[in-house]
């Protein structure tokens, strides 16, 4: 990445006014926050955020978890807790050190290396010591009761220090810091190196109870939020002036989605009582806990199916889809009670063009230069792919000669493994490795078409079995690489960049191949021309290099002088001209455009024809942000709008208010 280039744009409204009003305590009291959860496909910029997010709360309690790291470890959801209150406790110096009294003992008895006589029993004096919510030292007895649940102290071949450790803890581990507590332990084996602290030891060697594993794992969670309404109470409430933050990455994971239930349920119990605890998540796919109160995808379209929990608040919407950073301003106000529980869901990837403009002149190119718009226009704001193609395209770059930006996607890079490939080929492979292989081919098939209908029709993609069809489309939604696009029928459509690269793909596919570009594109054409979609069909045709079929379409309106051409007309029209001139292509990038469009404009018969001709070819170029960076096919559009606007009627004038764009 070139210097200069922040590393997040376009989320100024969370990293600051959404972070300032979630860390606010009004009159030093807790709120009821919501789990805060930054959802996008992979590249969306989601761990960026946090990164952010945990430079700007460096000086207060925080603490980050990637639970992709630690669901290589199989770590449990106790030890996750154990590693979130390790940092949390760290010392800063207006908080001090926040101290979790009621989760090392639960570490220490419910993880401990040995069975436990009574385990349902234990578990109900620990709950109830926690539901007591007074200092460990007024509740000895009850303390005492858990310990002699646990068989055998220190057993033969047990782990050393367990019974200091119990002993510690009964004489009050308010007394003691874990520092001390660590240097009060000296029994632990030799092997075992300079670990942490004792109590984490013990949950390393714990084997754990799958028939309680829930019920321990609750008790753990009620046990750290309970240290943590206490830690803001007290003598503590007057420096303790802002909420401690979690920051957890990739959340999507089986061990993410576990621990963001087990939490939620733990906030639930508390009976409404507000913790000290901002949460912020992130996902690159869709949580079922979600259906509850939200949608993915699909528009608002009245009551939920479901009654949503009493509890679930959504601002007044009844299944909304995930916002994004442009309402968090509105959907927040300062010092008012949050109108958003349990959850606030927040949709990333996609910068404006504004951003863009940014983040180009930050990495010392001139904002007003064509680089930006063509990085936009190529990646549809993805973060990701921005950062990276500036980063190819930045050293390509030429004001003089704007078409070398086209060779940046095939720009040499070193792939993970150490393997030379092309940007292309790295973007394809980063961006679908969640998908198996054949999905992937499914996918690169599929992406022929404007929308993912042809995942549904088995006469255009071959699908494996009769199953896959319905899997592929809801694993691509839940992997959030679907949009839905509004309109007289739901059209749901493949997120743009993803496209493109899938396409590259497409195109590249061999001769022999039995659904190569031409194939898939013929399929898709006779179906759409078989079931009355002529406009799908001459899109597919133009995708084909078919130009004569689609001037044939497009100049109908034109040929009965005795029709008038009005305003309905022409909007109606220029709609169809949108959607067909919208085709991909496969043109040869080493051929310069105004080439491109005099090979395959330059064959049409009588004027209409001939204008048409040259309009959609230029149009058709025009729409690749590959095909002509420079724009210089703009002054050819431009003259074949008002040309074919001469002496049309009332609908003209919208001709031409068009050619004015490519002035």
């Amino acid at each position: 990445m070139p210097a200069g280039i922040p590393r997040i744009s376009g989320l100024g409204s969370i990293t600051g006014g959404l972070v300032e009003e979630l860390l606010t305590r009004p009159k030093g009291h807790s709120r009821a926050l919501p789990v805060v959860v930054a959802l996008g496909a992979r590249g969306a910029g989601k761990s960026a955020l946090l990164d952010s997010i945990a430079e700007r709360c460096e000086e207060i309690p925080h603490a980050y978890l990637d639970f992709e790291r630690h669901e290589r470890e199989n770590i449990q959801p106790r030890e996750l807790l154990a590693n979130l209150a390790f940092d949390l406790g760290r010392h800063r110096k207006q908080f001090g050190r926040l101290a979790f009294p009621r989760l090392w003992l639960c570490m220490l008895v419910l993880s401990a290396p040995v069975e436990l006589r009574d385990r349902r029993a234990a578990l109900r004096k620990i709950r109830e010591l926690l539901l007591e919510n007074q200092p460990l030292e007024q509740n000895r007895e009850t303390i005492v009761d858990v310990v002699r649940l646990v068989g055998g102290v220190a057993p033969a071949g047990g782990l050393k220090g367990w019974s200091e450790a119990t002993d510690l803890l009964l004489r009050g581990l308010g007394w003691y810091n874990r520092r001390r507590l660590l240097g009060k332990i000296k029994a632990l084996p030799a092997n075992t190196g300079n670990h942490e602290d004792f109590l984490i030891e013990i949950a390393k060697h714990s084997r754990g109870d799958d028939e309680d594993r829930a019920a321990v794992d609750s008790i753990f969670c009620d046990a750290f939020l309970t240290d943590l309404r206490l830690a803001y109470q007290g003598v503590n409430r007057s420096r303790r002036t802002l909420n401690s933050v979690v920051l957890l990455d990739n959340a999507h994971t089986p061990g993410g989605q576990v621990f963001l239930r087990t939490l939620t349920e733990a906030r639930h119990r508390s009976g409404g009582e507000p913790d000290p605890l901002v949460v912020i998540a992130t996902s690159r796919r869709w949580n079922p806990d979600w259906n509850e109160s939200w949608s993915l995808l699909t528009p608002q379209r009245g009551t939920p199916r479901r009654r949503r929990p009493s509890g679930h608040r959504t601002d007044g919407l009844p299944a909304p889809s995930p916002r994004r950073p442009s309402d968090v301003e509105s959907d927040w106000t300062a010092g008012q009670d949050p109108r958003w529980y349990p959850w606030y869901l927040l949709e990333l990837g996609t910068l404006s063009e504004d951003d863009v403009v940014d983040i180009v002149a930050r990495g010392d190119i001139h904002p007003t230069s064509r680089l930006p718009r063509f990085l936009y226009r190529l990646t549809d704001g993805h973060p990701g792919a921005v950062t990276t193609l500036f980063g190819a395209s930045a050293q390509l770059y030429d004001s003089r000669d704007p078409t070398a930006l086209r060779a940046s996607l095939r720009t040499g890079v070193t792939a993970e493994d150490g393997t030379e490939t092309t940007l292309l080929a790295a973007a394809q492979s980063y961006l679908l490795q969640d998908l198996p292989s054949p999905s992937r081919q499914d996918l690169v098939t599929a992406s022929a078409a404007r929308d993912v209908e042809t995942l549904f029709h088995k006469n255009i993609v071959d699908l494996r079995n009769a199953t896959e069809e319905g899997a592929l489309f809801k694993e691509l939604g839940d992997l959030l690489w679907l949009r839905a696009e509004p309109g007289e029928e739901l059209q749901y459509v493949l997120h743009p960049w993803l496209r493109r690269i899938l396409l590259q793909e497409l195109a590249s596919r061999a001769e022999h191949h039995p659904l190569n570009w031409e194939r898939v594109h013929t399929r898709c054409r006779d179906f759409y021309e078989k079931h009355g979609q002529r406009v799908s069909a001459r899109y597919h045709d133009l995708a084909l290099e078919n130009v004569a079929a689609v001037v044939a379409h497009l100049s109908r309106p034109f040929a009965d002088d005795q029709v008038e051409f009005d305003v309905a007309a022409a909007e109606a029209w220029l709609a169809e001209l949108d959607v067909i001139t919208a085709a991909p292509n496969r043109l040869d990038p080493a051929v310069a455009p105004y080439e491109q469009l005099e090979a395959h404009a330059g064959n049409a018969d009588g004027e209409l024809e001939t204008t048409l001709s040259w309009l959609v070819v230029a149009l058709w170029i025009a729409a690749d942000p590959l095909g002509d960076p420079g724009e210089t096919v703009n002054s050819t559009i431009e003259g074949g709008f008002h040309q074919l606007a001469h002496g049309r009627g009332r609908g003209s004038i919208l001709l031409h208010e068009r050619a004015e764009r490519y002035r």
